[in-house]
């Protein structure tokens, strides 16, 4: 991820048995129309176990790579749960709780875009 040169949304739910599911649903919605355009790295971090995220993601068809880490630094990173982390070549672009999510139009007007 940091050694990426394009741009990285890393969805951070510490907990999933806690996470909203409706903003991860949503999450996953907008992580997929901006896959279709833009070559983007999509990562959920979690602190759950991995049937929990692998039942999760089945449920809800993430397209998320699952990663795995210690909730303290998934704490650090992001207070929502879940919320989201755009990077590219490793520096964090903006970081966005849930419930103030930008759609995938406006994510690629902003950001993505700029690098077309």
């Amino acid at each position: 991820i940091i050694n990426n040169p394009y741009y990285n949304l890393i969805i951070v739910a510490k907990d999933l048995s806690k996470a909203n599911l409706d903003a991860l649903d949503n999450i996953n919605k907008i992580a997929t129309k901006l896959t279709e355009d833009y070559n983007l790295r999509i990562v959920l971090l979690t602190a759950s176990s991995s049937e929990e995220s692998d039942y999760l993601s089945d449920k809800l068809h993430l397209i998320s790579e699952i990663f795995y880490a210690d909730l303290i630094p998934l704490k650090s990173m992001v207070r929502a749960n879940p919320g989201i982390l755009l990077l590219k070549s490793g520096t964090v672009i903006n970081k966005w709780h849930y419930n103030n999510i930008p759609d995938a139009k406006e994510i690629e007007d902003q950001y993505l875009s700029l690098d077309k």
